[in-house]
């Protein structure tokens, strides 16, 4: 596998980690969503220029 993919599969695997997390948060009720779906965003860009690297 390309190291491009490679890149994409990690952050992949860590935004299915926060959408899960989401899923919690939205159990959890109409106020603790919001932090599950801001996170999802920003750890898939942090993961994907970490694996960059």
């Amino acid at each position: 596998m390309g190291d491009n993919i490679i890149r994409h599969l990690v952050a992949l695997a860590a935004t299915i980690i926060c959408l899960l997390s989401f899923y919690a948060g939205y159990i959890a009720g109409p106020r603790g969503w919001w932090w599950a779906a801001f996170s999802a965003l920003i750890i898939y860009g942090g993961i994907y220029k970490l694996v960059n690297k």
